[in-house]
């Protein structure tokens, strides 16, 4: 076995002509390897995308109010007020 990786070892000096297209190629090839093994291999497994805080904004409902609307409201309030 040793042998046969020194044979593929000094095969690899040998100067060879590579189309400009297949560099390109190899290099993204080798870099969307890179990351997919960095995925795998890494620590952190899980990913949370968002601040996940509960809010499941699903459209208003009644009684609740975003800043805009509660000044709105204040506003009229007073106007009823008068």
């Amino acid at each position: 076995m040793c042998k046969k990786l020194e044979k593929f070892w000094n095969s690899l000096d040998r100067a060879v002509v590579v189309n400009k297209r297949e560099l390109v190629l190899g290099v993204t090839a080798c870099t969307l390897a890179g990351v997919l093994m960095g995925m795998l291999l890494s620590p952190r497994k899980t990913v949370t995308i968002g601040s996940n805080n509960g809010s499941n904004n699903t459209g208003n409902s009644p009684g609740l109010t975003t800043g805009d609307e509660a000044e709105d409201d204040s506003s009229d309030e007073e106007a009823q007020e008068d």
